[in-house]
């Protein structure tokens, strides 16, 4: 790999050793243009990033991160795991996790996970929150690997040690804990601009899957589709494509169909809107959880 900085980072993200059978697989390499390949039968993922300098290091390092989460969401839907948009913290006493979800906003998710992290909690994993459901309990996955995006506004209040990058890795925010092990999910939040900063709504049990469609369809939408994304290495979605040739916008409303039951368990957790404002209002939607949180 030509780019120095693009092999540092996957090695940093990498698990330490390889299980053996690898069920799934994905390759890095560089060329003229960017296009993902995605082989259902074998369960590899090819991955072309640009290597022309016009896209940033960031840029590229996102890219991975979506390709590697997303096509394992895509491919491991028979493992009951769900990959859901938003962070997740640890936030009770006895170590549940709280999801910070999108609802459809895409505003607020990784900024308030993180001021709960400063306000205690542990970190567990940002926008690629894999959950694996049963009739019993959704289990939340760590991710300690992996890195969280600190928006430029954001960083004053959450990293003033990094003002100037974007992903850092847990070992980068300390003294914030990272959590390293499994939990169940207790609480959701979803931040909505809508409400004042700090305000709390819970949700009706019966309305919650409805609010929580867009964090359970996503990434795989994204996948689909780059020009729903924010940041994004494709243009085209002919980029992004199955073995056999065909892009996966072809199989669309297939693969963003909600499972039924993945939101009716979801819709089983108390679910909350809490108001956010802006950088400097953080303050108000943590202490707000925090409240939530207690009265679990």
């Amino acid at each position: 790999m030509r780019q120095p900085h693009l092999q540092r980072f996957i090695d940093r993200i990498s698990i330490d050793g390889v299980p053996t059978p690898v069920r799934y697989q994905m390759r890095i390499v560089e060329g003229e243009q960017a296009e993902l390949l995605v082989d259902e039968q074998t369960g590899r993922v090819s991955l072309v990033v640009p290597s022309m300098t016009t896209v940033s290091p960031t840029v590229l390092e996102i890219a991975i991160l979506q390709a590697g989460a997303r096509c394992l969401a895509l491919l491991g839907t028979a493992d009951r795991r769900v990959l859901l948009h938003g962070s997740a913290v640890t936030g009770t006493d006895d170590g549940r996790a709280v999801a910070v979800l999108d609802g459809g906003l895409g505003q607020g998710k990784t900024s308030l996970a993180l001021g709960l992290a400063k306000a205690g909690c542990a970190l567990l994993v940002d926008e690629f929150t894999f959950v694996t459901c049963d009739r019993e309990k959704i289990v939340v996955a760590p991710a300690p690997r992996l890195p969280w995006h600190v928006r430029g506004d954001m960083a004053p209040y959450l990293a003033p040690e990094h003002p100037d990058r974007r992903l850092l890795f847990p070992d980068q925010l300390a003294p914030v804990g990272t959590a390293k092990t499994a939990v169940s999910l207790a609480l959701i939040v979803v931040p909505d601009s809508g409400i004042p900063a700090g305000k709390l709504e819970q949700i009706d049990p019966a309305q919650a899957g409805i609010l929580l469609t867009s964090a359970v369809t996503d990434h795989v939408a994204k996948l689909i589709d780059p020009s729903l994304d924010h940041v994004s290495i494709f243009s085209d979605p002919h980029q992004v494509r199955f073995a056999s040739g065909h892009p996966l916008l072809n199989r669309r409303t297939q693969l963003c169909t909600p499972p039924r039951t993945v939101l009716d368990r979801l819709s089983r957790v108390p679910t909350f809107r809490v108001g956010i404002g802006s950088p400097a209002d953080i303050a108000f939607s943590v202490e707000a959880v925090k409240h939530a949180v207690e009265a679990l």
